[in-house]
């Protein structure tokens, strides 16, 4: 699949559905089942050190990030869409490549038919994540590359039903969820990255006796996994102008596959988690503060720091420009 080609209709369908409701909103602005709000920031660092006695390092540091809401809600239907993008990366060196300090994808659409007073609705979700670049192990060097855009990817599509108690919290549970996780470049596949099915090598001896490993089979660039999906969303402004985001997404995989996880061993935990949080301090109009704190765990990826503990762990704390979309 073609990167410039799934971004390029990623983008255009998203634009069409803005350009919907925006025509919507201009035509009955009063009256119309569209509404959308979005967010655009920019945040920046710099340090610069010059015979500075307890040391240091020049860097400079920029995150971008990107999000956007369109919903329509009408009778009895509901259609909720969301593109949350992050891109970031930190310079200690201009010469030498940069450090990517966040990169993010993430984008959902829930349609929820109402069956009990704007409390409870029965729903279908399908979400795609992913990121836009490569990912290295910058412990041992950058060129070790361990991650890229659909390496992995994630698509998923479940059937529940959604509970709405108030505007601050919803709960979405799918007791059937298909989940198609990719793996495109082939020499992370062949590693069996992600939980995709290795590659599988034979010992071949060579004229001077000399025993080579031969690949026989290519690693798979796809595993499937059918089970039950939680996802938790809570929005709250806990004082004026501080506000408190988390999402949590957790998946069971009914027919688990692999009897061993990444590190070769049976799995202590078939349950997978993804869980986001962030507590934002808006300023004014265009300067907020964000801090973010990020938990993963999968037994299906193995540890980057050559660890045993799947659980992945990322805090980011951020001050800069933002943008209100209207």
């Amino acid at each position: 699949m073609n990167k410039k080609f799934l971004l390029s209709v990623i983008a255009l369908l998203f634009t069409a559905q803005i350009s919907i409701a925006q025509d919507s909103n201009n035509e009955t602005s009063k009256t119309s089942p569209w509404s959308h709000k979005g967010l655009a920031g920019l945040n920046f660092s710099q340090s610069h050190f010059e015979n500075w006695a307890s040391g240091g390092q020049d860097n400079i540091t920029g995150i971008g990030n990107f999000k956007y809401d369109i919903n329509f809600l009408k009778g009895k239907s509901k259609w909720d869409n969301n593109i949350n993008l992050a891109l970031g990366y930190s310079y200690f060196d201009l010469d030498k490549k940069p450090i990517k300090t966040d990169d993010n994808i993430n984008l959902s659409s829930l349609y929820g038919y109402n069956v009990v007073e704007e409390k409870l609705f029965i729903t279908a979700n399908l979400t795609f994540k992913s990121q836009f670049c490569n990912g290295y192990e910058y412990a041992k060097d950058s060129t070790n590359r361990i991650s890229g855009f659909l390496s992995p990817g994630y698509i998923t599509l479940g059937l529940g039903a959604q509970w709405v108690p108030n505007k601050h919290f919803s709960l979405n549970v799918a007791p059937v969820t298909g989940k198609l996780t990719i793996v495109k470049n082939q020499d992370l596949a062949d590693k069996g990255a992600f939980g995709v099915e290795a590659a599988k090598y034979e010992e071949r001896m060579s004229a001077d006796s000399t025993i080579t490993l031969v690949k026989v089979k290519d690693g798979k660039n796809t595993r499937f996994e059918l089970g039950a999906q939680l996802t938790a969303k809570l929005e709250y402004e806990i004082f004026k102008n501080v506000t408190f985001t988390s999402k949590l997404v957790v998946f069971y995989d009914y027919f688990q596959k692999n009897d061993y996880n990444a590190l070769g061993e049976k799995f202590n935990c078939p349950i997978d988690f993804d869980w986001d949080n962030a507590l934002i301090l808006k300023v004014n109009n265009w300067l907020n503060c964000n801090i973010t704190a990020h938990l993963i765990y999968d037994e299906s990826i193995a540890p980057v720091d050559g660890g045993d503990s799947f659980l992945q762990f990322k805090e980011v704390l951020s001050i800069g420009l933002s943008y209100n979309i209207p």
